[in-house]
């Protein structure tokens, strides 16, 4: 993400997407506070941008998080049939901020498309 924010020549989107940056590793940070502790869930690895376009770019990572937002309500699901609701808790915590997160990507990426973020 903060590649992807370094990209951007438009100020305000490039703070915006620093923020997300910023909320993406405090996720990762709690995720490997429960691996320490050997408790799940498990993080999952990134995906690379590589030569795609900034709008193209910023598409691609808001599918990405939708993705991880439908993993994390199952792995809460799972939680709660299992009884651990810390998990559960935390499972439900990544899925709306990776919800949050794909919706400002996406408004981002169409504010691209216009000439506008």
């Amino acid at each position: 993400m903060t590649a992807l924010a370094e990209r951007l020549q438009d100020p305000r989107a490039r703070a915006r997407v620093m923020v997300l940056a910023a909320f993406c590793r405090a996720h990762a940070s709690r995720l490997h506070a429960r691996l320490a502790t050997r408790r799940g869930p498990l993080p999952v690895a990134t995906e690379s941008h590589g030569g795609a376009t900034i709008g193209v770019a910023l598409k691609d990572e808001a599918n990405f998080a939708r993705r991880m937002a439908d993993r994390y309500e199952v792995l809460a699901e799972l939680a709660r049939q299992h009884s651990d609701l810390q998990s559960a808790w935390v499972a439900e915590l990544n899925r709306t901020e990776e919800q949050d997160r794909a919706r400002e990507l996406m408004m981002l990426a169409k504010g691209m498309a216009g000439g506008a973020p």
